[in-house]
This record gives structure tokens, sequence and C-alpha cells, in this order.
């Protein structure tokens, strides 16, 4: 039987795994977190770290802006924020400018526990990130950054505190490289 010449070669091309390398590592990233939290004794979900994380910069967010900023369904976020008031680690008032809608705060033992979860989140960038010099580093933050804004992001809602940085700024300029002949030696073809 012959072989299918198309078969044989990559299934994949580099730039069409770019997509799935994101993913895992976001994966990857959110399983070494719960990892983390479990070890130290941080029963928190990795949406729920999210939410006391947005709770701390934007108090008074509602359910549905904290699902926005922790990618998940209103109604997971929903569930997430029951469990964070019954702990005892955010509290509920009435929105001001919406009477369906919640305003939720972080308690005294709310952040408490984000600044436990915070501890292992840095520990957890800081493995991640161990085998880049800061210069990769920067250059790291600047291609995301730049991804997604290409890809029309913005800043995802991300509260002013953090934003100083995501300014997208352009790609450096590659500079070719020259011949070691000068112009004049090209001309005269020496």
């Amino acid at each position: 039987m012959p072989k299918n010449p198309k078969a044989s070669g990559p299934i994949v091309e580099p730039k069409h795994s770019v997509g799935f390398l994101l993913r895992l590592l976001e994966h990857t990233l959110q399983q070494a977190m719960h990892d983390g939290l479990r070890k130290q004794g941080v029963e928190l979900s990795f949406a729920a770290v999210v939410a006391l994380f947005g709770l701390k910069f934007e108090p008074g967010f509602t359910g549905a802006q904290l699902a926005r900023r922790a990618f998940v369904s209103a109604q997971t976020m929903n569930s997430v924020l029951r469990h964070l008031e019954l702990d005892g680690l955010i509290e509920r008032r009435p929105h001001p400018d919406s009477r369906r809608a919640d305003s939720w705060s972080l308690t005294e033992a709310g952040l408490v526990e984000l600044e436990r979860a915070h501890g292992v989140g840095t520990s957890v960038f800081t493995k991640m990130l161990a085998s880049f010099d800061a210069a990769e580093v920067t250059a790291f933050l600047d291609y995301m950054r730049r991804c997604i804004h290409a890809l029309g992001g913005g800043d995802l809602g991300l509260p002013k505190e953090l934003r100083s940085g995501l300014e997208v700024r352009p790609a450096p300029r590659r500079i070719r490289a020259t011949s070691s002949k000068t112009p004049a030696s090209t001309a005269r073809g020496t």
C-alpha cells in the first residue's frame, strides 16, 4: 500500500502550535497554583483567588465583572462568591447603580487569605520564570502584551494599578545584516 506523502510530514507547523502551547501553559500554571495553595492550606480555587484579587483593587465589583476578570461564567462566579461569603472572606451589599446586582468587598479575613494566596502565586511565578534572565522576562511580558493587543484584547479590564507597562510598544526595528563591502566597492564590483 503506497504511503501518503502528506501524512509523513509534520502534522503541525510551529506557528500553529502557539495556541496549544499557550493553553498548556495556562493549564499547567493553574495546576501549579492549585497544588501550591493546597500545600499551604489555602482552600481557594483559582477563580476564588482571582475574585479576591479583583476585590482588593476594585471593591464594589459585581459578580459579572468578577466573572469576566476570572474568565469564568457568571454562574460559576456566583457559586464562588457564595462560598467566599459563607467563609466570611467577602461581604455583599446592594449595588448603588443596580437593584439586580450585588456589590462585593473583601473582609479582613479575606485580605489575610488573599495575602497567603499571593505568597503562593509569587512562588509559582518565580519558579515558572526562573530560567529567564531579567531581559527575557521583560521581553516575554512584552510579547504577550503585543499578542493581546494585536487580537484586540486591550487591558482586559485590569485595575489601573496593574495597567502600567501594558501600553504596547511597537516591535523593535530589525537591523539588516550589512555586507562587509562598502557601497563604493560594491558599485565597482570589487
